[in-house]
């Protein structure tokens, strides 16, 4: 099997996964999918729950059905708090500029944040996430991935989404026991301030 092929088959089982993580969280019918990649995610949200995802990043990704938005990086083109809840799933590390990201995220949003993080607690969880996303995302869009890898420990990322007066609901480490020995992905479930 091709290694394009190989590596969307993958993508798209572990799309089923984060929708079933993220799922119990979500609020509201109308979702933003934040930095969608192929737009995975979001048909796995549609298939599990009765709401309608828009999926947004800055290039033309899609590969699955449903709304897609192709925008800037910097201004996402929807009115304020348009969206109940927004995605921003495995994201934020490969931004130039998080903290953009995240103001515009909300912005859109009324409510709800999921955001998942890959996050790293010592230098050898560090060197394993830059090794493994670096090679993982030079597959993807002919590697057009944008890959600043900037990945953060866990109070690090609070402190962000506290300082956009972002409350933590809960936190929940996901995956296997495999994927939280190497990849570390970290659900922060946030409320915006009213």
């Amino acid at each position: 099997m091709p290694m394009a092929r190989l590596l969307e088959a993958f993508l798209r089982r572990y799309a089923v996964e984060q929708a079933a993580a993220v799922a119990p969280f979500v609020r509201g019918r109308r979702l933003l999918d934040l930095g969608a990649g192929e737009g995975f995610v979001g048909t796995a949200l549609r298939a599990r729950e009765r709401v309608w995802v828009c999926s947004v990043d800055v290039g033309p990704f899609r590969r699955a059905p449903g709304p897609y938005v192709a925008y800037d990086g910097r201004r996402l083109p929807f009115a304020d708090r348009t969206f109940d809840t927004t995605l921003i799933l495995l994201v934020l590390h490969h931004c130039a500029d998080p903290e953009a990201v995240l103001n515009e995220a909300v912005r859109v949003t009324r409510r709800h944040l999921l955001v998942v993080e890959s996050v790293y607690r010592n230098p050898r969880d560090r060197c394993w996430l830059d090794l493994l996303d670096h090679r993982l995302n030079r597959y993807r869009y002919g590697g057009a991935m944008p890959a600043p890898l900037a990945f953060r420990r866990p109070n690090e990322w609070q402190a962000l989404f506290e300082s956009r007066h972002l409350r933590t609901v809960e936190t929940r480490w996901l995956g296997s026991w495999w994927e939280r020995l190497v990849h570390h992905p970290l659900l922060f479930v946030l409320e915006r301030a009213s």
